[in-house]
């Protein structure tokens, strides 16, 4: 069967990882026949994918797209990412395992525990990175700065070698959890999707919580929004809050959007000028201020060693299973 994820012009390490991680666990499985397709890492579920006739899931997660879009589709659910995606699709509670993230140091290429380093890493979202601020707010702090669109190999290797993780990418979170490596989860503006991480946290039987950063520029805003959380306490997000975010995000769009007026002229305006954003009171300074804070005074997250095993070793299976 083809491999099949969510490949966009901007790359992104918790997507292009599916290409390393299932032919080295698994490299009988695939070949390029279109007529079947294996999708596994990532918030894919409803993503367009016409030219397969059959569907194999493997701990895929729904967040971005309607569920409705694969109707009638022929579809094989081995797993699903959490207990949220297996609501939604109307699966037995068994479906729900983990991200497949969860496999990788069980995968060739890939460190096999974590390297006890001594360095905090910041990685933004593989959107939010392209703005600016970024590299100054981390050398700022003296933290380590992760771009999430390099090469997954060595994203994994370094997080894995981390102290500490401060994320706004899911899988940054996801790759230091897996690796026992303590993280804090951060967001910056209203580009930060709740569903799939509660989803992923549930899967571990681990709560989610997180905290609004104010970004290093204001393009992050003017270009995605204020977060629709308050700056600097501590969010805390449950299973029906992360379905009530779904449902928004997948809702139709308005028949008749409003054309656009002052409001959205403005914001042209300071997108194209580095001091009309700065008046806006986002700067480099005020995040890395955030940032060490969140560092020194919020809780890490992480989960069991003992049920990220469990599995690790029931996924395993269910992988054989499909591969059979």
């Amino acid at each position: 069967m083809r491999l099949t994820y969510f490949r966009k012009s901007v790359p992104n390490f918790g997507d292009d990882l599916n290409a390393l991680l299932w032919p080295a666990l698994m490299p009988q499985l695939f070949d390029d026949d279109p007529a079947a397709a294996f999708l596994g890492i990532g918030t894919i579920i409803g993503m367009p994918v016409d030219e397969h006739a059959r569907l194999h899931v493997f701990s895929s997660g729904v967040g971005y797209d309607g569920i409705a879009n694969w109707a009638g589709r022929d579809i094989r659910y081995w797993c699903v990412r959490g207990p949220l995606s297996a609501r939604l699709l109307g699966l037995e509670p068994e479906a729900a395992l983990s991200d497949g993230a969860i496999l990788t140091p069980l995968a060739e290429g890939f460190p096999s525990a974590a390297g006890g380093g001594r360095e905090t890493l910041v990685i933004p979202h593989f959107e939010t990175i392209a703005r600016p601020g970024w590299p100054e707010a981390a050398r700022l702090c003296g933290f380590g700065l992760v771009d999430p669109r390099g090469a997954p190999g060595d994203i994994v290797a370094r997080i894995a070698a981390a102290r500490l993780v401060l994320t706004e990418s899911p899988h940054g979170a996801i790759i230091a959890d897996t690796y026992g490596v303590p993280w804090i989860a951060f967001a910056t503006s209203k580009n930060f999707g709740p569903t799939k991480w509660v989803d992923w946290r549930q899967s571990l039987g681990e709560q989610f919580h997180f905290t609004v950063v104010p970004p290093p520029d204001a393009r992050h805003v003017l270009d995605f929004g204020r977060a629709p959380w308050p700056i600097g306490p501590e969010v805390s997000m449950d299973g029906e809050a992360a379905m009530a975010a779904f449902t928004a995000r997948v809702a139709p769009a308005p028949p008749n959007p409003p054309r656009e007026g002052l409001r959205q002229r403005l914001k042209s305006l300071a997108r194209s000028s580095a001091l009309a954003r700065r008046l806006l009171g986002f700067n480099v300074e005020r995040t890395a201020a955030a940032l060490t804070t969140l560092a020194l005074t919020a809780r890490p997250s992480g989960s069991s060693a003992a049920k990220r095993a469990e599995i690790q070793q029931r996924m395993l299976e269910r992988l054989r299973r499909v591969a059979a």
